[in-house]
């Protein structure tokens, strides 16, 4: 009996420290989640065209050699890097993080989707759809002599700014000035956890005055509005306008970029809009409202309390 009982209990210990570690490696590896949202990352912008149906040249290229399950695991490009980002990430893969599942956005091609910008002061916005206490995020630009035909490597970035430690956040703005730069470039930013050694990386491709500005775009298409009141607790309005007859939709997506309502999906004339979201069954938390209008696509956060 007693052999049998210090088995049992030598069973039960393993399994209870097997447990454990399975746990640890869990909020270690799975719960911390992020990517740059403004300007776009390469797999946040690909996400909010549609995996099914995406728009972009470069996006519907990604989804036929990598198929769509990266872009709905669009916040995990990721590594256990623990600081040694060259050592993990190497030259010419820096878009995938160094993973293969999303080596797609690896691809030299001119025709990524490009947030317009210009030199001067601007912001990123680093979303975390599981946030975690950090290190740092490092801001890079792709120095003045790299261009699009070029692949990404450390040499070519240059770095605009780190930011001290923070706590746990859904989401950070990060002031940086930009430089004074022509056509394409990339800005590439890191995320270093605090808590573990896991590190996430973004990759956004932005234009310096090649192409039309966000306000000419605007001009051509329509413009979403921050919605209000700001957070809310029962019901917030969201307001747009459209400058011409187009295909319009809405999205509300909780912070993992679940779909959770679809406010607007039809045909509307020019005109000033209004749309209501009604917290019914929604759980308080970060969300993110998406506006397309024909092919320009514009993103909001909003937070439920």
């Amino acid at each position: 009996m007693e052999i049998k009982t210090t088995q049992f209990n030598f069973t039960k210990h393993y399994f209870t420290h097997f447990l454990l570690v399975a746990l640890l490696i869990m909020s270690q590896l799975t719960f911390s989640h992020g990517t740059v949202t403004s300007p776009a990352s390469r797999v946040w912008n690909c996400y909010q065209e549609s995996p099914q149906n995406p728009i972009s040249a470069a996006c519907i290229a990604f989804v036929a050699s990598h198929g769509t399950q990266p872009l709905y695991d669009w916040n995990e490009i990721n590594q256990n890097a623990g600081g040694m980002h060259t050592s993990f990430v190497p030259d010419s893969i820096l878009a995938s993080g160094g993973r293969a599942k999303y080596g797609g956005f690896d691809m030299v091609r001119t025709d990524w989707v490009a947030t317009p910008v210009s030199a001067g002061p601007d912001t990123i916005t680093c979303t975390n759809s599981a946030p975690h206490a950090s290190l740092y995020y490092r801001v890079y630009i792709t120095k003045s002599t790299w261009n699009p035909n070029m692949p990404l490597t450390w040499g070519q970035l240059e770095l605009l700014v780190q930011t001290p430690p923070s706590v746990a956040t859904p989401s950070i703005d990060i002031p940086v000035i930009l430089p004074s730069r022509t056509g394409k470039h990339v800005i590439y930013s890191v995320w270093q956890r605090s808590d573990s050694l896991e590190a996430f990386y973004s990759t956004s491709d932005v234009d310096f005055g090649g192409t039309s500005s966000i306000k000419e775009i605007k001009e051509q298409t329509g413009s979403l509005n921050q919605n209000f009141p700001n957070p809310f607790n029962e019901s917030t309005s969201i307001t747009y306008t459209i400058n011409k007859k187009s295909s319009v939709s809405l999205k509300i997506y909780d912070a993992m970029g679940k779909e959770v309502s679809t406010l607007v999906n039809e045909t509307q004339p020019a005109g000033d809009y209004v749309s209501v979201l009604n917290k019914k069954e929604l759980k308080a938390g970060v969300y993110f409202y998406v506006f397309k209008v024909g092919d320009f696509i514009e993103t909001k956060r909003m937070v439920i309390e």
